[in-house]
């Protein structure tokens, strides 16, 4: 994990000579070295995954003309499974308060112009809870279905409800703000087949919500995949 956390700054960003990449979308301040011939601060503001609100700040420290390449998300893993609704690619893009329409290149849409301090991009990401279902051919998922919100998979754990409980087709499903879970993140609610509450969490923070002393030591019961009515 320390080696993954200091890594991020030059995974978020990649440069060319007369562009940059924006590959995450996380909040942070990052300058990076000789862009068209100057110096470029990015500031990323953004509450992602919980928002797909983000916002950069593009400050050269000279006017110059060249590219900023942010990353278009297709969340579709392979051929083998299927995700409804579609949740890919990027719901608006604006500069300076202007909504654009740039062309999308290698994954990237491009943003060409002569940057100034204080040039600002505000992008939307689609955050939709999905379905997650395996083809047929896979014996292990098949008539299951896992659920993801935003690029993160979700998994309901034994301490909230029933795990042999099935997804009703019709249930409905919305996230809701929990600050009481490890520092704050989005759950799914909603309801099983025979009307019983559901709560979904993060894939990564399973098992990590109980304070009774008898079950220390030992994992909570969690999956990511259930039953698909």
């Amino acid at each position: 994990i320390p080696r993954t956390l200091l890594m991020l700054p030059t995974w978020t960003y990649s440069k060319s000579p007369d562009s940059i990449c924006v590959n995450l979308f996380i909040g942070s301040t990052v300058t990076i070295e000789d862009v068209a011939g100057t110096d470029v601060e990015m500031v990323q503001a953004t509450d992602y995954p919980w928002s797909g609100d983000v916002s950069i700040t593009v400050n050269p420290r000279a006017e110059k003309q060249f590219s900023v390449r942010v990353r278009v998300p297709d969340r579709a893993v392979s051929d083998l499974y299927t995700a409804t609704p579609l949740s890919d690619g990027i719901t608006s893009l604006a500069v300076n308060g202007s909504a654009i329409t740039p062309r999308v290149e290698n994954g990237y849409a491009v943003i060409t112009r002569t940057w100034k301090a204080g040039d600002k991009i505000d992008l939307v990401l689609p955050m939709k809870i999905q379905r997650i279902k395996g083809i047929e051919k896979i014996a292990a998922t098949r008539g299951q279905v896992a659920l993801r919100y935003g690029p993160l998979i979700y998994a309901v754990e034994g301490v909230d409800q029933n795990l042999e409980s099935q997804l009703g087709r019709e249930s409905v499903l919305k996230t809701e703000r929990r600050n009481d879970f490890l520092g704050g993140m989005q759950v799914i609610q909603g309801t099983w087949a025979d009307g019983s509450p559901l709560t979904a969490i993060p894939y990564y923070a399973r098992d990590n919500r109980t304070d009774d002393a008898s079950r220390a030591g030992r994992a909570v019961r969690s999956s990511v995949w259930m039953a698909d009515q």
